[in-house]
């Protein structure tokens, strides 16, 4: 791809995301308020939004950037000390010294002069950072727990460990201490790391997490080595393990020892290199912004694997090449297929066509005497061919095999030494120095015979191979200066050719994401009118306080009618007690049975003489009842009248209840008469259906229950139709004459009994006044449950339409209801209110547009 298109590209993609992140910045002036008609994932989507725009200026601004990967303690520090043409530039020892990510900004300079260093910049974890850093090692522990004997229950605690909000400190040192008992090396080795991450950061936390340091080169070069691993961690005893760190004394300022303190809460550590031309020439690389190098920890540190292995991950993906490097002194190791295996299962992609091979350390490649034989053979040979050589020598075609299988390009792949390189450079002039005074004496080992002597023999193989052959370029480059040259010059060409490329395309793909989250927000935005609270006029308020205290008003008057087991009267007496009051009245003093027999009864004995008129033409009818059947009759005629007295009470008690059901909704019906327009009920059913109009006309019952409903409870319960005559005969107290008996019962005064017996003072009356109560408490018995089966009846009936009304009523004040409620009120011409002006920013935001594609 052409250079400048690129540039231009990147330049549109980050006018982009900055007109994305200058909108949001004005609606955090005046943010989305926190209000229950704003949808709740409006502001997890600005927070995605903002992400996505800051990721795509991140990318669009960023540098092209070189990760160097490898084995732990393959030399990659070093080899960073070549390529920039400083030894040390970095803590450099044959053991592993350095464990974190290291970005080495490069910046030509002018003229030959040694290569300069700025100032280390430390950057720590946030807290954030801290806590996805501990789940990815809690993640770890949990797949290495396992493979091991412990407990379901143990690994299920390990679960509810990984932090949310909060760090529970005390309980993973307490997990930890635990799976300690297990003697397992992979999962004691995470253990350790675990223990010494969370004790680290406890002693620290705030006090430096997310915040960065300057510190100068002393202090880089000893605060940043490795601490020294225990030598076997199976005899060591969790007790023994390293406590928290001490608080740093300058909290401003960290020393050496509280770098190393510290360490495991590094993210990255930074530094500006200022390298000569005549070093390395980057001058070509103009216009892709700036060019830097990041040292990645070698992977399979003892104390810091699972860590340096999330930090690698986190970092790699902003990085466009990667420059694998694998350790020459053990050929065919797995731990560099490893490294691509991880990155492809991260990245989910093929990136063998970013990978550069560098086999370091080629100059410690293990030859046997057979193989130096073999070498010093195959230089005498005539036509020699690049399959010869490798077949011939099985520890060359090893390496070489092991960096084809990492990477498309076979010319990808450089033979190395990071010695010799800087050995060539020291030579170029004295006046240049090429590493520290303490290093000076390592650049003397390239130049002893056995390694200048094998040198000259891969030179002189080199040769003899065909000038196309690769492996001729690969050796040829090697003994020239330890191939750091020809390495330097295809990370340049890769940058060019395909870092800016690549770096392009990972832009491109933020930038699709941003554009995708915008059509999200555009989505939610376009919903959100329809929930802006319309600005509530004085009618909707009445009618909506209106029907809420309706709804209070009947619940109370349930309530109050459950507590009643019978009806009252409005004078608040039973209406089973006024029933059976009139019943009493009408037997005893309308009765003339009574007073008949009263009539003729002397000294409580009565008297069957006959009574006579003065008046000759006139007969007295005054024919005393002497057997049971004289008193049905009357009975019957009771009964049939006390049945529509009980009905008119009830009925009454009825009536009372709605009238006062009316006044307590008065104030709610006087409010509503000029709102609750008869008219309006088939302009509702037009608009919004037959399904809706109920909730008009309950409310309508609602506030005029007197006029609306009170009929329909009357007729509901049985009092306004002629019910079914109670059944005189069943409550007839007295023996009858039927089939089977042919007189009922005959009583002591009547002439027709068969063994009278001699009356004795008062015992007729005494009978008589028996015959009178029985008869009452007969028929008061019966009417009482029949009243009580009315009041049921009543009570049913107010029940189902209180509950439909209430019902309705509770529905109709719902949200979903709401423009039925304003329609109602006549609140539907009314003006929304103004869209607010959080929403009209955001609204501008979906608008801004995605950058047009450009010819190549």
């Amino acid at each position: 791809m052409n250079s400048d298109i690129a540039v231009e590209k990147l330049r549109r993609y980050k006018e982009y995301g900055e007109s994305v992140i200058q909108s949001l910045e004005l609606v955090s002036q005046n943010p989305p308020p926190q209000e229950s008609w704003v949808p709740s994932n409006l502001h997890e989507s600005i927070q995605r939004l903002q992400q996505s725009a800051q990721r795509t200026v991140q990318l669009a601004s960023s540098p092209v950037k070189i990760g160097i990967m490898g084995e732990f303690s393959s030399g990659k520090t070093l080899l960073l000390g070549s390529l920039i043409g400083y030894a040390d530039a970095l803590p450099v020892s044959e053991t592993p010294t350095t464990g974190n990510v290291t970005a080495i900004h490069l910046v030509q300079q002018p003229n030959f002069q040694t290569t300069k260093l700025g100032k280390f910049t430390v950057e720590y974890l946030s807290n954030e950072g801290v806590k996805e850093c501990l789940r990815f090692i809690l993640e770890e522990a949990q797949q290495r727990a396992k493979a091991t004997e412990l407990p379901d229950s143990q690994l299920d605690a390990l679960k509810s460990l990984h932090p949310t909000r909060e760090v529970d400190i005390n309980g993973i040192l307490r997990w930890c201490e635990q799976a300690w008992k297990l003697q397992s090396l992979e999962l004691r080795s995470v253990l350790k790391e675990l223990v010494a991450f969370v004790r680290t950061y406890s002693a620290y936390k705030e006090d430096i997490c997310g915040k960065s340091y300057q510190i100068d080169n002393t202090t880089a070069h000893k605060g940043l080595r490795l601490a020294q691993a225990p030598i076997n961690i199976l005899e060591l005893s969790f007790d023994h393990l390293p406590p928290a760190p001490k608080r740093w004394e300058n909290l401003a300022q960290p020393s050496a020892q509280d770098l190393q303190n510290s360490f495991s809460l590094i993210r990255r550590v930074d530094v500006t290199v200022e390298i000569s031309k005549e070093i390395w020439d980057l001058s070509s690389l103009q216009g892709t912004n700036e060019f830097i190098l990041l040292d990645f920890p070698g992977l399979g540190s003892a104390d810091s694997g699972v860590r340096d292995a999330f930090l690698s991950l986190r970092e790699l993906t902003d990085v466009q090449t990667i420059l694998l490097l694998l350790n020459g002194r053990y050929p065919g190791g797995a731990t560099a297929a490893k490294i691509r295996s991880m990155l492809e299962r991260d990245k989910g992609q093929d990136l063998r066509d970013r990978i550069i091979v560098g086999v370091g350390r080629f100059n410690q490649l293990p030859l046997t005497s057979s193989d130096e034989r073999i070498i010093d053979e195959l230089l005498y040979e005539m036509l020699l061919s690049e399959e010869v050589v490798l077949d011939e020598l099985g520890i060359l075609k090893l390496a070489i095999a092991s960096a084809n299988n990492l990477t498309t390009e076979k010319k990808n792949i450089v033979l190395l030494s990071q010695l010799y390189g800087l050995t060539k450079l020291a030579e170029l002039s004295s006046l240049v120095q090429v590493c520290s005074k303490e290093f000076l004496s390592e650049l003397d080992k390239p130049n002893k015979p056995e390694e200048t002597e094998l040198r000259q023999k891969w030179q002189q193989l080199s040769e003899m191979l065909p000038s196309s052959s690769i492996l001729h370029k690969q050796l040829s480059d090697y003994a020239e200066d330890g191939g750091i040259g020809r390495l330097r010059s295809l990370l340049k060409e890769h940058v060019a050719l395909h870092g800016m490329k690549q770096l392009l395309e990972d832009t491109q793909r933020a930038a699709e994401a941003l554009r995708k989250e915008q059509n999200n927000l555009n989505n939610l935005l376009e919903e959100i009118p329809a929930y802006i609270p319309v600005e509530e006029s004085s009618t909707f308020f009445t009618l909506r306080e209106a029907i809420e205290n309706v709804v209070t008003t009947y619940r109370r008057f349930q309530e109050d009618l459950e507590k009643q087991p019978i009806l009252k009267n409005r004078h608040s007496i039973a209406v089973s007690e006024v029933v059976k009051n009139e019943l009493t009245n009408k037997i005893f003093f309308d009765w003339s049975e009574w007073t008949l027999l009263f009539d003729r009864t002397q000294n409580g004995t009565i008297s069957l003489s006959k009574s006579e008129s003065i008046f000759d033409e006139d007969e007295v009818d005054d024919t005393i009842p002497t057997k049971s059947d004289d008193f049905y009759a009357a009975f019957v005629n009771t009964v049939k009248e006390m049945q529509g007295f009980a009905h008119e009470q009830t009925t009454e008690a009825v009536t009372d209840l709605f009238n006062k059901l009316s006044t307590d909704v008065q104030l709610e019906r006087e409010k509503l008469s000029s709102i609750l327009l008869p008219e309006k009920e088939k302009q509702i059913e037009q608009k919004f259906g037959k399904s809706q109009v109920r909730f008009f006309r309950n409310l309508l019952r609602g506030v005029d229950p007197a006029k609306k409903w009170q009929n329909l409870i009357i007729q509901h319960s049985g009092l306004a139709s002629s019910a079914a005559p109670i059944n005189a005969d069943i409550l007839f107290p007295l023996a009858r004459k039927d089939d089977k008996h042919q007189n009922g019962q005959i009583f002591d005064w009547s002439p027709d009994k068969q063994f009278r017996v001699p009356p004795r003072p008062f015992n007729h009356q005494i009978a008589v006044l028996r015959l009178r109560d029985e008869i009452t408490a007969s028929a008061g018995l019966h009417l009482v449950q029949y009243v009580s089966q009315l009041t049921k009846q009543v009570k049913s009936s107010f029940s189902r339409a209180l509950k439909e009304i209430v019902d309705n009523l509770q529905e109709l004040l719902k949200s979903k209801n709401e423009p039925l409620l304003r329609y109602i009120a006549s609140a539907q011409e009314e003006t929304s209110t103004p869209v607010p002006p959080w929403l009209e920013t955001l609204s501008q935001i979906p608008t801004i547009s995605y950058p047009q594609e450009m010819s190549h």
